[in-house]
């Protein structure tokens, strides 16, 4: 066997070892990726609109010309997004790999103060010309896993502004105990939907407070 054929059969041979190892390798990672399943969550709990239309309802409360409104800006801060995030102490958050809202968490919060704001509690939704305008910041929508025990976290930065200036200012934070103890997320979800819910009405009494008030 002459020495240049020796060396092609050697090669062909670390050619072949390498591309079994790469295929192994491949496989492994597919196994591994198989194995983290993404779940999606929403927080949104929409009560039925009744009309005067539909048997038994009530009259939607009728616009206060005297309660104008713009919903202006809800942001959050880059740690709020998608992947649900949850606190083990009071300064470090986490989030879970498989778990996800479906949007992000102020989207979530915009619409249920559109719901609070205006079809339940019967403001007049102001989309040009002179308004107040209700700015919102989401700085927690999370869960807690505290010693003292779960909860479902909406913490809201709220600024009302008007022409002459800032009408009303707060923080407000609204905790839910989660109802079981075993850390099924579908309990998670279901706290922070009540808690999205009280939070859109305090808004909603703390704005209609402010807008009420002699100016």
């Amino acid at each position: 066997m002459t020495t240049t054929t020796h060396e092609t059969r050697w090669g062909a041979i670390a050619t072949l070892a390498i591309a079994a190892t790469l295929a192994l390798s491949g496989c492994a990672l597919t196994s591994k990726a198989a194995i983290v399943q993404i779940r999606h969550f929403s927080p949104e709990r929409v009560r039925p609109h009744l009309t005067s239309e539909a048997p038994g309802a009530t009259a939607a409360t009728a616009p206060d010309a005297s309660l104008d409104l713009r919903l202006g800006r809800v942001t959050s801060g880059g740690h709020l997004h998608e992947r649900i995030a949850f606190r083990d102490a009071a300064y470090e958050l986490g989030y879970y790999e498989e778990l996800r809202w479906t949007e992000r968490p102020e989207t979530f919060v915009r619409r249920a103060l559109g719901r609070a704001l205006f079809e339940e509690h019967g403001l007049h939704r102001v989309v040009s010309g002179d308004a107040p305008t209700l700015e919102v910041e989401v700085i927690a929508f999370d869960e807690l896993r505290l010693p003292a025990g779960r909860a479902a976290r909406v913490q809201l930065k709220l600024i009302l502004i008007a022409d002459r200036g800032v009408l009303y200012e707060e923080t407000i934070t609204i905790d839910r105990p989660v109802s079981s103890a075993n850390g099924r997320i579908e309990d998670v979800v279901a706290a922070m939907a009540d808690a999205l819910d009280a939070a859109a009405d305090r808004v909603t009494a703390k704005v209609r407070a402010a807008l009420a008030s002699p100016r």
